[in-house]
């Protein structure tokens, strides 16, 4: 990583600090795509700060949330995961859901605790950045 990408990483964490705590993983959490390029968590929570958080009937989500049954080390995430953050949801231009971008141990935790709804945001794929697309396509 260049020294002036490191100097942009490290202002939009600060940026994203001054807005609430941060949690175990945001740093961490990150996306490559088949150009080997790479946009962190901390990148698309800047890039979506804007969107308004919504609540989603976990009914629907339960048809693509990844599933890890039996999985003792997923299922501990699970538990631990804090639903009080939004789940990060890409969705086409017609308003379908892509895929989950982020979130789908909240998700799983809101559907284990037969939750009608949990937060989301929803992230029109085709506004995002093209480099992000490219990435995240």
């Amino acid at each position: 990583m260049s020294k002036d990408m490191s100097k942009d990483m490290r202002k939009m964490i600060d940026k994203v600090k001054n807005f609430g705590k941060i949690t175990e993983g945001l740093e961490d959490t990150s996306w490559t795509g088949h150009n080997n390029k790479t946009v962190t968590l901390v990148q698309i929570l800047d890039l979506t700060k804007d969107i308004k958080v919504q609540e989603m009937d976990t009914v629907e989500l339960k048809k693509i949330v990844l599933n890890w049954d039996g999985n003792t080390e997923e299922i501990e995430k699970i538990e631990k995961s804090d639903i009080q953050y939004p789940a990060l949801i890409l969705v086409n231009d017609d308003k379908s859901i892509k895929y989950i971008l982020d979130g789908n141990h909240r998700i799983q935790k809101s559907i284990r605790n037969n939750l009608p709804t949990v937060k989301v945001k929803l992230i029109q794929f085709s506004k995002l950045p093209d480099y992000v697309q490219e990435i995240l396509g």
